[in-house]
């Protein structure tokens, strides 16, 4: 899994998580929006952050706009120059109608300390008492950089996922609820700011 950086293009690669992302979760299909409605997180507390960074990026799509994002991904399956990105808009294209909501908060500070764990103690809370799975947990002592993936799955399927990652001067969190195919991330790349999430 690449770590969300920001959505212009800076990345970190994590291939653990890549491998147990794919190995763990496999595939999820359709389930009732009442289930996908427990998948999603209060993440509004983190916009305190907002003062304190030198950049703030801010996804959230549901309803139309996450049916504009289905359409424009629909529509590169019709102007894919090959096989394979026409086969990656497709399956992305059918994720997104699928999906009830994105949401993504990326904090970019000019320096560590701006902000704490105490921060993250909301968010982390509810993870560990809403029916989440932590399913990837990596800590990077010399950069300082924490990462977990954690998935919410209802009668054997997979209806939301979550991902934090805490560095000493960047925060991200993410948060998609409704059914999930990790495999169709990669048509994402292409997709405006949820560009990001194809390397997922």
């Amino acid at each position: 899994m690449r770590t969300l950086k920001n959505f212009t293009g800076k990345r970190h690669w994590l291939g653990a998580i890549s491998s147990a992302v794919l190995q763990v979760c496999g595939c999820a299909f359709g389930r009732t929006s009442t289930c996908a409605q427990n998948a999603k997180l209060q993440l509004s507390h983190l916009d305190k952050l907002a003062s304190k960074a030198a950049e703030v990026t801010n996804v959230s799509l549901e309803g139309p706009m996450l049916k504009l994002a289905a359409d424009q991904m629909s529509q590169k399956v019709h102007t894919a120059k090959s096989p394979e990105k026409t086969a990656k808009a497709f399956a992305a294209a059918n994720m997104l109608r699928r999906l009830k909501g994105i949401y993504v908060k990326v904090f970019e500070f000019s320096k560590p300390g701006e902000y704490s764990k105490s921060d993250l103690e909301s968010v982390l809370n509810q993870l560990d008492s809403g029916g989440w799975k932590a399913i990837v947990h990596v800590e990077q002592k010399k950069s300082g950089q924490t990462t977990g993936v954690y998935v919410m799955e209802e009668g054997g399927e997979t209806v939301g996922m979550a991902i934090v990652a805490a560095e000493p001067k960047e925060l991200t969190a993410v948060n998609l609820v409704g059914p999930i195919d990790f495999s169709q991330f990669g048509g994402l790349g292409s997709l405006g700011a949820l560009g990001q999430l194809g390397g997922l």
